[in-house]
């Protein structure tokens, strides 16, 4: 058990990590992510805008795209014979620019020959044209590029024309997937490094908890083993002395009575606290594949006896195919005597115990309802704790300690189960307890 919560604090703290962790991988990924494209960015925008002043009249620029040398200002640029446009600075640029210029009514007049009509992006020239720069993101061939718009201004302030530059951001991308791999292989790392620390933290943090419950569970199986002798002498003595009931005084049949009962109980109570004992101990259980309809007939027919003495009516179930789970088979048995025994205990004089199997694909199922008072909803919760009782004048009585329930949802955990309750008072209560199929676990 211990080890379940030492395994259950390691995966809550790596849980905790691993949420702060990807909260500043991400921060971490993005904010150097924007960085990357600001930085890439601000330099286009900086090409753009010193193409964008033009030192001459907005009159020169219709003469300056029919054939003569433009006089922007832009390093490099030089229209050859033809109209060939040369950008010896910025074809030398890696990766290089791409542009086109565009004249005031939008219509394209001077373009590197390797602008991709792709890059050329109408709606961005147009509000360029109206002053506005714009930035978009294009993709082409799967490469994706950063294109800028600028409006070109005469030396009146005039938006004359508009330049759009186009810059592959293959580069920038390779930058970002590399910084991406590597922020996933170090939180990875870190994360590993995480669990083991806090696994072995953990351990050492719990030595003191383990320590001490294993002492409490000594002590109860200790006192428990020691108290078996003493009350057995006692219950022998006290039959003993009910064999020669004609020479004793009326009270001293009734002490000898109330003797013989809460002797009894106790032998119970020391019987419940052995087997909740060995439950705790975290022994290996010998888990493996098992015919549930067989121990559930088996127990049926066990506790027939009982049941009987009771006047409780026990239907079992109906000889069936083997229904093959996983689980200790001792411990299955467990449980199901534990609650066939609190079904006939907690029922009326005359009522019944019906015993169905469920089989689903991956788990089986006993189905166990009885026909007694039923439990109330604010105690249904509770009845799985060690020594709660809902009836405590009318437990004491039938022998319960309280620890049934709490033993048989144990016993079903250990293989690998769990049970469940419902139940409405009036009506009975119904005692569910579910085993994972065999065939649902490959290599079993």
């Amino acid at each position: 058990m211990i080890g379940r919560v030492r395994l259950r604090m390691t995966i809550t703290n790596v849980l905790v990590v691993a949420v702060v962790v990807v909260a500043l991988l991400l921060a971490a990924f993005f904010v150097s992510s924007s960085v990357i494209t600001r930085n890439a960015d601000r330099d286009l925008i900086t090409i753009a805008e010193s193409i964008g002043r033009v030192p001459n009249r907005g009159s020169d620029f219709a003469a300056s795209v029919s054939g003569r040398p433009p006089r922007f200002n832009i390093p490099g640029l030089r229209v050859e014979p033809g109209g060939r446009i040369e950008l010896s600075d910025f074809s030398r640029r890696d990766p290089p620019l791409e542009f086109a210029i565009y004249n005031n009514e939008g219509t394209l007049a001077l373009s590197f020959a390797n602008l991709d009509s792709g890059l050329q992006l109408d709606g961005d020239v147009t509000e360029a044209l109206d002053g506005d720069r714009q930035i978009s993101t294009v993709t082409v061939d799967g490469v994706p590029f950063r294109v800028v718009s600028q409006p070109i201004y005469d030396g009146s302030g005039s938006v004359v024309a508009a330049v759009q530059l186009a810059e592959s951001r293959q580069a920038q991308q390779q930058i970002v997937n590399s910084l991406r791999n590597v922020l996933l292989v170090v939180g990875g790392a870190g994360l590993a490094f995480a669990a083991g620390v806090g696994y072995v933290l953990t351990g050492r943090s719990m030595r003191p908890v383990d320590e001490a419950f294993e002492r409490q569970r000594a002590f109860v199986a200790d006192a428990a083993h020691e108290l078996r002798t003493p009350l057995a002498i006692i219950s022998a003595n006290a039959e003993a002395l009910e064999m020669h009931g004609s020479s004793l005084e009326p009270d001293d049949g009734e002490l000898l009575s109330g003797i013989r009962s809460e002797s009894a109980y106790l032998a119970t109570l020391v019987s419940k606290l052995l087997e909740m004992a060995k439950l705790d101990s975290d022994a290996e259980r010998q888990i493996g594949q098992l015919d549930l309809a067989d121990i559930v007939r088996d127990a049926c027919e066990a506790i027939s006896p009982i049941a009987t003495a009771a006047g409780v009516r026990v239907d079992a179930p109906e000889a069936s195919d083997p229904v093959t789970v996983l689980g200790d088979p001792v411990l299955v048995r467990l449980v199901v005597l534990s609650l066939l025994d609190n079904a006939i205990k907690h029922n009326r004089s005359d009522g019944s115990v019906s015993v169905d199997i469920v089989t689903g694909s991956s788990m089986a199922s006993v189905r166990i309802a009885d026909t007694g008072p039923g439990i109330p909803q604010e105690d249904l919760d509770r009845v799985f704790d060690r020594f709660y009782r809902v009836d405590k004048a009318r437990s004491r009585s039938t022998g319960g300690a309280g620890l049934g329930l709490a033993i048989a949802r144990r016993a079903a955990r250990i293989s690998r189960g769990d049970l469940r309750l419902s139940s409405e008072p009036g009506n009975g209560t119904v005692a569910t307890v579910e085993f994972q199929r065999a065939s649902s676990q490959a290599g079993v």
